[in-house]
């Protein structure tokens, strides 16, 4: 008898305090792409819409953001230059599962904390990575945050 009596409490108590509360806004500041070097022991961000296409050279982005929030779910569309061959039941299994059969989309999620109010992606040019013109588009909580184009040469 008392789990009806508790539920109804609760139900009350919900409907009586409104809508939960409203999530914390993100607000972007400034979006900045550009390549990461090692200068003196410290890691400096400079600028750029052109990666050398030097195996290990890092690159990728600074985002400034204004939130309380202490993780920001962060989505990335990468299209890479040139699509990858596949075989002809790769790219049925590809069409089967609703991926972009040219193997030239990848979309990576993660959490990231910010950090004296900026959040940071990296990579480094892989030892078969093509060189040619790159398009990525980062989502913040699922909002277009900034969209960078940029050349590996």
């Amino acid at each position: 008898m008392l789990r009806p009596f508790l539920f109804s409490f609760l139900l009350v108590c919900s409907l009586a305090h409104g809508a939960p509360p409203a999530e914390a806004p993100v607000e972007v500041v400034a979006a900045e792409f550009g390549i990461f070097e090692e200068k003196k022991g410290d890691l400096v961000f400079t600028p750029t819409d052109v990666v050398p296409h030097v195996l290990g050279q890092r690159y990728g982005w600074v985002i400034e953001v204004k939130t309380s929030k202490r993780t920001l779910k962060v989505s990335e569309e990468y299209v890479q230059p040139r699509p990858n061959k596949g075989t002809a039941e790769e790219k049925e299994v590809a069409r089967n599962l609703g991926l972009s059969n040219d193997k030239r989309t990848q979309v990576s999620e993660r959490l990231l904390a910010p950090m004296d109010g900026h959040i940071y992606a990296e990579w480094s040019v892989g030892p078969n990575e093509p060189a040619g013109h790159r398009r990525l588009q980062v989502l913040v909580e699922g909002q277009v945050a900034a969209r960078f184009e940029f050349d590996v040469k």
